[in-house]
């Protein structure tokens, strides 16, 4: 299982690693396009991963010695990281810093305490992300990868590592992968908070063992979906508001949106919406309202009540009911895993919309599943 490199005129013994990855995985398994079938793929994955750390058959860090964590990734994987930003300051009261990897490998890091740099990719060969690794790791910081390919660099060469069982993923807009980022995060979350007692963890637990089932019957929705996509699809351009961890949910929203329909799209702080982005709005604009936090939910309408004013077509997505036609409703769970059953409403919703405008859902022009240069 040996094969010998020559490598600046010496030798280098390499271990061949054959793959795991069975035909049927790689398959379509009937669907016409690889997204959907990984859409709907997540329900099966997500128990899996679940189950892995549920049982201790991996057991999960305990990260709450750490002073300060640092969550560094690119595009969907760092607005995963945003999510356990949010968990991990409101619930195990970190400081937590979210940065993109290409940003975070260039600037002066200042690691004047007992840091933890979190890096996420989903195929552990991220340029940007390798590099912000190594930096952590030329100072001396410890690293946690959360990767889906065992193999990788990132899990090489990564202190501690953790593995989301996404299986391939082929699509280039990720969906199962990042659903299951958010959920190795939310347990990371859950793990290092202090502030709620044993019998109330055990019960977001046994309510986590839950969360496969329940997100297959948001899943099963799709005619839901598809009407909400036929009012959008010929928009150009969109846009997204919510406060919070619901923010961080509108980031992926609308970056699954741009990346297969091609529809401008850009998710901001419902309030900042007075501070220069209410001057987009005009009749018939579309906006998105994500609502799941308790403590905020009324300034967020109060928000959209801003945006109808001014003729916007508000479609909200929340885990509680509201007046108006234009709406999705998930069930309301622990705010651990809450956004795990609203971020898929909106992966179906940009596929919805892409294939009415027929574009290369599983191809979108000019990206790469894996950007492995800078």
């Amino acid at each position: 299982n040996e094969v010998i490199v020559i490598k600046d005129n010496k030798i280098i013994n390499k271990k061949i690693e054959t793959s795991d990855i069975t035909k049927e995985a790689k398959d379509k398994n009937g669907y016409k396009y690889y997204m959907l079938k990984e859409i709907m793929e997540e329900p099966v994955v997500l128990e899996k991963t679940l189950e892995k750390y549920l049982s201790n058959k991996e057991e999960l860090p305990d990260i709450s010695s750490y002073e300060e964590i640092h969550i560094v990734a690119c595009g969907s994987a760092m607005y995963a990281g945003l999510i356990g930003k949010s968990l991990l300051s409101e619930y195990a009261n970190k400081k937590v810093i979210v940065e993109v990897a290409s940003e975070y490998r260039y600037q002066n890091i200042i690691y004047d305490r007992k840091t933890l740099v979190i890096l996420i990719s989903q195929s552990g060969e991220t340029a940007d992300t390798i590099a912000a690794m190594r930096k952590a790791k030329e100072n001396n910081i410890d690293t946690l990868a959360i990767v889906n390919v065992k193999t990788s660099t990132i899990a090489r060469e990564s202190d501690k590592k953790l593995y989301i069982e996404a299986g391939p993923e082929i699509a280039v807009a990720t969906t199962k992968a990042y659903i299951l980022q958010v959920a190795v995060l939310s347990l990371l979350a859950l793990k290092a908070t202090k502030s709620i007692t044993l019998e109330e963890k055990d019960n977001i637990i046994e309510e986590i063992k839950n969360l496969p089932k329940m997100l297959k019957n948001i899943l099963d929705k799709k005619q839901e979906y598809f009407e909400i996509a036929k009012k959008i699809y010929k928009e150009e351009n969109i846009f997204f508001i919510g406060r919070k961890i619901d923010y961080a949910i509108c980031m992926e929203g609308s970056l699954k949106l741009k990346e297969v329909s091609y529809i401008h799209s850009e998710a901001y702080q419902a309030g900042e919406l007075k501070h220069g982005t209410i001057s987009l709005i005009e009749e018939n604009t579309v906006v998105f309202a994500v609502i799941t936090e308790d403590d905020i939910k009324d300034k967020t309408i109060s928000n959209i009540k801003e945006v109808m004013s001014r003729g916007a077509k508000i479609f909200i997505i929340s885990n509680d009911t509201y007046q108006g036609k234009n709406q999705v409703t998930v069930p309301k769970i622990n705010a651990f895993m809450q956004p795990i059953l609203v971020v898929p409403v909106l992966q179906l919703i940009a596929f919805e919309t892409a294939r009415l405008r027929n574009c290369d859902i599983d191809k979108p022009k000019n990206l790469a599943k894996s950007v492995t240069v800078e």
